[in-house]
């Protein structure tokens, strides 16, 4: 048996102050309609989605970039304190081949103005090609599109 690629690994982790009440920005990372707006890559259809809140629940989030690649995020959550965190475990596939594997966390707390919004993840990747500076990169953009989305709601 030939020796598989090493794994890539890491720690992703960022902070965000958000103008907004807690309640509002926990409701924006929570509820599917909002993840429909800002949990999006640009150029990307999507093909299958739900959301099941609850320990043990389960969401799904299947598109297709422009490019004709095939995403798929099924997440598994594990803590959920509404309001207040979550703790999830996700596998990412592109184009059906297993790409990472992750445990994440987020927590909102109330701070003078707003919410402090603490994402960390540890995250392995299948293709050692690929490691945590490239996770940062989406996340963060992801992490700015979450607090424009939330903007539009205040």
């Amino acid at each position: 048996m030939a020796n598989p690629e090493p794994m890539g690994h890491g720690v992703i982790e960022a902070v965000r102050e958000i103008e907004a009440p807690r309640r509002l920005v926990y409701d924006a990372w929570t509820t599917l309609e909002h993840r429909r707006q800002w949990f999006v890559g640009p150029g990307w259809t999507e093909i299958e989605r739900h959301l099941d809140l609850r320990v043990g629940g389960v969401e799904v989030a299947r598109g297709r970039f422009e490019s004709g690649t095939e995403t798929c995020y099924t997440a598994r959550f594990h803590l959920i304190d509404a309001g207040v965190r979550q703790v999830y475990a996700f596998d990412m596939h592109v184009d059906e081949r297993h790409f990472s594997v992750s445990l994440a966390g987020v927590e909102f707390t109330d701070i003078p103005g707003g919410t402090r919004l603490i994402y960390t993840e540890q995250a392995f990747f299948v293709d050692g090609a690929y490691g945590a500076d490239n996770r940062d990169g989406g996340t963060n953009g992801l992490l700015e599109q979450f607090t424009r989305h939330v903007a539009t709601l205040v």
